[in-house]
């Protein structure tokens, strides 16, 4: 019975819906992800920010420009950036090339005056004397005695010769300033030749080599070698010398220059400047000359200054320096002079140019020109101005004859 009545009891238990007997039993909290939700939250959030993103790119393509954002200054801001991309980008051979260390560092050097000081040589004292002239001018003249030995005229004379042997070799090209030069000096010479520019050979002012070879029997001229600055121990000590004697600064002297005058030569009134109005004048330009006289003449020779009534007597050894710009720079007219025709003997010189400014190249031997098309060592005459010019030899070439050259010359005076 009692088993029965369990069983019954179980029934009716088993009876009882299945939510009733649920709702009696106590409370249990499920259990959470937390994980998920995380990763929910981060989504939401990427989306938040892609759909701003977007909004405000298509608002800000749509909307017009600001007073600030207008286009030049829009332009000048991309032109920033670009600069900024320029200071990291490779050179190119448009941009600026650097100045060469040597030309950045060249501090040209003035000089102005010079001032004879008594030097001794081989424990002598050398003796100089200022030579006095008829008018008042800024120009200054002196002669000093044994101012090269016999042994160095000697010598400088036989270096000379030995050049002039070398190169006249072949004959020489003829080069005149201008068309009117070579007409004048045809016209002196009693030459009647048809000449046009036809006659000189392209691009230059010095006739070609069959036509300066028809001229070569009527010309005279005198005779020049040169030698720069460090070439030789000689010029080194003879700059020093003069320095030492004049004043006249080493870095402002240019080239060495020897120079003959065979019988019936000599060299017409000229300046060693450019006569400019005052205060116009090119300071790159010869300030004083130092001359000394290898040997002496017979008869004729002397270098006189007709408008001072200067004239100095070749002698073996002498030195005449004179100035031929005053101290603020201009060409003294006063300074003209010549070199009066040699009647008996032969007259030899050694003479440099000191220059009232520095430049960079003075002294220093420069390149030679490939024009005009010449044979190797084939000597150049040169016939300046007809009026104040006459004609020399020379061993070297220069651009004085490139019409191109000429031409930059005078459009920078």
């Amino acid at each position: 019975m009692a088993s029965n009545v369990s069983r019954r009891t179980n029934k009716k238990s088993n009876s009882i819906k299945k939510g009733d007997a649920t709702s009696n039993q106590p409370k249990t909290k499920k259990k959470s992800h937390p994980g998920k939700a995380k990763y929910l939250v981060i989504c939401l959030a990427l989306i938040a920010v892609a759909v701003c993103f977007i909004y405000f790119y298509r608002s800000s393509e749509s909307k017009p420009l600001m007073k600030s954002d207008s286009p030049k200054q829009k332009g000048k801001r991309s032109s920033k950036s670009t600069t900024s991309t320029d200071k990291t980008r490779s050179p190119t051979k448009d941009d600026a090339k650097e100045i060469p260390p040597e030309l950045k560092d060249f501090n040209a050097s003035i000089q102005k005056e010079f001032k004879i000081t008594p030097i001794k040589i081989e424990g002598q004292t050398l003796k100089f004397q200022e030579l006095k002239s008829n008018l008042s001018s800024s120009v200054r003249a002196y002669v000093i005695e044994n101012f090269l030995s016999d042994f160095e005229c000697d010598n400088l004379m036989r270096v000379h010769k030995k050049y002039l042997e070398i190169f006249s070799k072949n004959d020489p090209i003829l080069c005149f300033d201008s068309l009117p030069t070579l007409k004048k000096n045809l016209k002196e010479l009693k030459l009647k030749y048809k000449v046009s520019n036809k006659d000189f050979i392209v691009g230059t002012t010095c006739l070609n080599e069959s036509f300066s070879s028809q001229l070569k029997p009527h010309f005279k001229w005198s005779y020049s070698t040169a030698f720069y600055p460090g070439e030789n121990k000689f010029s080194t000590a003879y700059a020093e010398r003069i320095q030492d004697a004049t004043g006249l600064k080493q870095q402002n002297g240019g080239k060495f220059q020897i120079t003959s005058y065979p019988i019936g030569v000599g060299y017409k009134s000229h300046t060693d400047c450019i006569v400019y109005e005052k205060g116009k004048g090119e300071l790159r330009d010869r300030y004083a000359t130092v001359l000394v006289y290898l040997q002496d003449v017979e008869e004729g020779g002397e270098t006189e200054f007709p408008l001072l009534g200067i004239k100095v007597k070749p002698k073996k050894g002498l030195a005449l320096v004179w100035n031929s710009m005053d101290q603020d720079g201009n060409c003294e007219p006063l300074s003209l002079h010549d070199a009066k025709k040699v009647k008996k003997g032969h007259k030899y010189i050694i003479q440099r140019w000191y220059y009232y400014k520095s430049f960079l190249t003075l002294g220093k031997r420069p390149p030679e020109p490939s024009l005009p098309k010449r044979k190797r060592e084939q000597p150049r005459v040169s016939c300046d101005e007809y009026e104040q010019g006459s004609c020399r030899w020379y061993d070297e070439w220069n651009y004085d004859h490139i019409k191109e050259y000429a031409a930059n010359v005078r459009n920078m005076a």
